[in-house]
């Protein structure tokens, strides 16, 4: 569904750039700084495994802050290039999990950063200070994981690049030549996988050796919720 948008929405910006838009000044770069709020993720702790409950099983990570950076190009006047920077980092706590028999309480969690190529299209009936503005594109997503369980952590050993695709709404609200505020809402569904290992062999519950699992493990998150930024774009 997300694909036949973005090519919907790239022939009609190829098809609709020529027309005369309400312009912002002759500078062609501006740098916004944002904070975003993501509504969901999904977090899948047995994604291999050959147990279809397991692997379709996921703890819920929501609710998710991060910052973000945007410099943008105006190549004509209606079109422009974004190459975004993201910085997402989430984690749950108090999840009970099962080692050789006995329960722990575990942290369990990700970090995320989207490196994403968007391309916009400044509609028609923009005015002077109120920019309209569509755009879509792709992304790369480099992952690693957050686990604490007791006094034990993980060592990321490697992870696969994610990659997907994104539609975004925009409006920016010009003070002047040089500062807008910006709102944005950002439809993705990107999924990564990442390869971990436990940094020491054995943790003490209750004056007690737990021996933790010696192998790599693989886990999987899938960020499907719809991001809503607000920021401030410089326009330089």
């Amino acid at each position: 569904m997300m694909r036949t948008f973005l090519l919907i929405f790239l022939l009609f910006i190829l098809t609709a750039s020529s027309q005369t838009i309400a312009q912002y000044n002759e500078d062609n770069f501006s740098l916004s700084l944002n904070y975003n709020y993501t509504t969901t993720s999904k977090l899948f702790l047995n994604p291999n495994s050959p147990d279809p409950v397991l692997s379709s099983s996921y703890l819920e990570l929501n609710d998710i802050g991060s910052l973000s950076a945007e410099l943008r190009y105006r190549f004509t006047e209606s079109l422009l290039l974004g190459l975004n920077y993201e910085y997402i980092k989430k984690s749950v706590s108090n999840i009970n999990v099962r080692v050789n028999g006995i329960i722990l309480e575990m942290k369990e969690g990700y970090i995320v950063t989207p490196v994403e190529l968007t391309l916009y299209y400044i509609l028609p009936f923009s005015t002077t200070h109120f920019k309209f503005i569509m755009g879509g594109g792709g992304g790369l997503y480099f992952g690693s994981e957050i686990r604490n369980l007791l006094e034990a952590s993980v060592n990321n050993i490697s992870r696969k690049i994610g990659y997907g695709i994104h539609v975004v709404t925009n409006i920016d609200y010009l003070f002047n030549d040089h500062i807008a505020l910006r709102w944005q809402m950002r439809f993705r569904d990107p999924e990564f996988q990442m390869k971990s290992q436990y940094n020491t062999q054995a943790v003490t519950y209750q004056n007690r050796k737990v021996l933790l699992p010696p192998s790599p493990f693989e886990t999987k998150v899938n960020i499907d919720g719809i991001t809503f930024s607000f920021g401030i774009a410089i326009i330089l």
